[in-house]
């Protein structure tokens, strides 16, 4: 039986939850093939930054990180055994959240492969990011560009804003961009507009999912859309007998 999405209302409030939790803890919110920020510190006091991917956990000491392909000459300098790093990234899981922790790279290898091996830390600041329920949804739609329509699908949505994903390399999207998402319902006229800015980037396995805060015109829209959609066992989709009560 397929259910109705609840009324989803904001909080009045709005918080940034974080806590401190142990290394193994925090690993556990990082999902393999996802890309993180890396900003590394010489002795010296040099810092330089970049994205790398995250590769996965031995289960027991070491993450393990792929070494950027671009800038090879800072790759080089920076890169080295026992140098300090602090590493960011961005999870899904749970309410969604970011973690962050400094740690020391133990190895770098360059043959066969390119990957760098990160000490577990001992220590993370897990920082819960959303301050409203997350629904999950498998609804299209597309965003307009300049010459171009791109087709997008809505991962998830809350009352003060959603996700969507595509399998693209590009465009790519920076943090506080203006956009709007149009969907269009089937077998209907009636087409939402959520608009509002990125607040958030990932890339995994040639797929870019972003996360969007929902301006005022957003707000309402969503409000809209959320009456359309039932669950059906999996995801919120649009209800396919609206048009038959109608």
């Amino acid at each position: 039986m397929m259910q109705s999405l609840p009324e989803l209302k904001a909080k009045k409030y709005k918080t940034v939850r974080e806590e401190t939790v142990i290394g193994l803890r925090a690993v556990a919110f990082m999902k393999h093939g996802t890309t993180t920020q890396v900003q590394i510190k010489t002795p010296v006091g040099q810092t330089y930054r970049c994205e790398c991917i995250f590769i996965g956990f031995d289960g027991e000491k070491r993450l393990f990180f792929s070494l950027p392909t671009e800038n090879l000459n800072q790759v080089n300098q920076f890169f080295i055994e026992g140098y300090r790093l602090a590493v960011d990234a961005v999870s899904d899981e749970g309410e969604g959240a970011k973690v962050r922790f400094a740690s020391k790279i133990s190895t770098v290898l360059k043959t066969p492969i390119n990957l760098v091996m990160v000490e577990l830390p001992q220590q993370a600041k897990l920082i819960q990011q959303r301050k409203d329920n997350r629904y999950e949804l498998n609804v299209k739609g597309e965003i307009p560009l300049d010459h171009r329509r791109l087709p997008v699908n809505l991962t998830d949505i809350s009352a003060g804003g959603c996700g969507f994903s595509f399998d693209a390399i590009a465009p790519v999207f920076e943090k506080h961009h203006q956009m709007a998402i149009q969907i269009q319902a089937p077998n209907s006229d009636e087409c939402f507009i959520l608009s509002g800015q990125i607040e958030n980037r990932q890339q995994k396995w040639g797929m870019q999912r972003y996360g969007v805060s929902f301006d005022r015109s957003g707000l309402k829209h969503c409000e809209a859309l959320i009456k359309r959609l039932v669950y059906d066992g999996s995801y919120y989709i649009f209800n396919p007998h609206v048009e038959e009560k109608e």
